[in-house]
């Protein structure tokens, strides 16, 4: 959709469009133009590095990386893939943010302290430097690292972008870029405007989700406490803390998470295996670990001999109430199956392991004995679980039990409650505080509007799930008074 003349930029300035981007676009030569600065950037770092290794020494490289990854301990590794991450940001750091002032005493050649590789290079060629590669020197050097928030996405030629940190809005020129990002992600690297044109020069190839925006908005505000608007030299004194928040977000978004239950006890899969006396005695003692269904309703689908005895029972052991999620009526904590003289129970944890061995220890007496406690192989389980999901996926009966509207009006109100009970939930992200108590100052509002992408961005199960939790998070936009 073509932009008016006096409607508001797309590139997120807050100005008319024809009082900003308007004119580069209506520039035939915009794009030819930043294929000239591409081109001359290319040159340019060829002839930087070699410049930068004449001058600084062989060993620089070294140097530099030890204090662009903050000076890991000699005994720490630092693995390929994080080294190939870092590399995009590292180069044009080196060539353009570090000084050779971390560079051992007796190394320095004189006149080269506290300088960069880019400066020294203009310096050396003097009028004989190459005019685009002075612009871009002087755009680029010394510029910080920052977070930068996508603002608009024109795929395949380029994006509309604002620093996270200070604000600043800037169109860029990104062709492939530009074809993986969506609104809302946030980028870690630098931005530079040479003549009007934007252009990303040192970029980190982790995106960055909507969810982790609270955590910037936090750093944002160390940023700000006590001082005036964040500038491109607050970004520089603070460099280094910059960079050790983005390399934990980094670190965090590459390493598998650390899987929990519902009660936060971490994941270890546990088969308590017990011989009973009987089926129907075990049964008798251990049904109240059930808390939503009556003995009755488990008989019901279980097996029963001629004479009435129970001979196969499975039942949940569970309670009433949800730790997470307020609109589940229950929590399912393990699953018991009684099978003749033989009652297996699984749970997810240690923690539930030992206290439902304490219940039926209390409960069965001498009627029941311990055999075995398994404890299974989670990346065997998570294969298992996995398997087990993709065939729902393609079960045809599940399908079509979600296509009855009675079903599906079901599944809608618990999610509406979901929904609506999630305004007053603490949420850790905003720093124990609920989304309704949040949005009382501006960086509560911005966090929360960026919790609700990124939950909008989840697929579900589904795609009546996925519109399900479209419609939640609009509905609490509504409820909070959000645009």
């Amino acid at each position: 959709m073509k932009t008016g003349r006096n409607q508001p930029c797309p590139c997120g300035s807050g100005k008319k469009y024809k009082k900003c981007c308007m004119a580069r676009a209506a520039t035939p030569s915009q794009a030819f133009y930043y294929r000239r600065l591409s081109e001359a950037h290319d040159r340019l770092v060829k002839r930087l590095m070699k410049h930068a290794e004449r001058t600084f020494g062989e060993d620089s490289v070294h140097q530099a990386m030890q204090e662009f990854l903050l000076w890991p301990e000699t005994d720490e590794q630092i693995s390929e893939d994080v080294l190939d991450r870092v590399a995009p940001l590292f180069w044009p750091w080196y060539l353009f943010n570090w000084q050779q002032d971390s560079v051992a005493e007796e190394a320095k050649p004189t006149g080269s302290r506290g300088r960069t590789a880019a400066e020294l290079y203009a310096e050396k060629q003097g009028a004989k430097l190459d005019t685009l590669e002075r612009r871009l020197i002087e755009a680029i050097n010394r510029k910080p690292y920052s977070f930068w928030e996508v603002l608009s996405v024109d795929q395949g030629k380029g994006m509309g972008l604002k620093d996270a940190l200070t604000g600043t809005p800037i169109a860029v020129e990104e062709r492939s870029g530009s074809q993986y990002v969506q609104i809302g992600d946030l980028l870690f690297g630098r931005a530079v405007s040479v003549d009007g044109v934007g252009m990303l020069i040192g970029l980190a190839p982790t995106l960055i989700p909507p969810g982790r925006k609270a955590d910037i908005i936090r750093l944002r505000k160390r940023l700000q406490k006590g001082s005036p608007p964040i500038t491109d030299d607050t970004l520089s004194n603070w460099a280094l803390e910059i960079r050790e928040f983005f390399f934990s977000i980094d670190r965090a978004l590459h390493t598998a998470p650390q899987l929990r239950n519902t009660d936060g006890n971490e994941l270890e899969f546990h088969k308590l295996i017990y011989e009973v006396s009987s089926a129907e005695v075990a049964f008798q003692k251990l049904c109240a670990l059930c808390a939503t269904l009556t003995p009755e309703e488990i008989c019901a689908d279980g097996e029963i001999d001629e004479k009435g005895r129970i001979m196969r029972v499975e039942f949940p052991w569970d309670r009433q109430g949800h730790n997470m999620i307020s609109a589940m009526p229950n929590t399912v904590l393990g699953r018991i199956v009684i099978n003749g003289q033989r009652l297996t129970a699984e749970v997810n944890s240690a923690e539930r392991a030992a206290t439902l061995r304490r219940e039926i220890d209390t409960r069965l007496g001498t009627e029941g004995r311990l055999r075995a406690d398994e404890i299974q192989n989670l990346d065997m389980m998570m294969r298992r679980q996995a398997d087990g999901a993709a065939e729902k996926e393609e079960s045809p009966e599940q399908q079509e039990l979600l296509q009855h509207p009675e079903i599906q009006a079901q599944v809608a109100e618990m999610f509406s409650r979901h929904w609506e009970g999630w305004v007053d939930q603490p949420i850790p992200a905003l720093e124990g505080k609920s989304p309704r108590e949040a949005v009382k100052t501006a960086e509560g509002r911005e966090a929360v509007e960026a919790l609700l992408k990124d939950n909008e961005r989840n697929p579900g199960e589904d795609a009546f799930t996925a519109e399900l939790n479209r419609k939640g998070a609009q509905r609490v936009r509504e409820i909070l008074g959000l645009t």
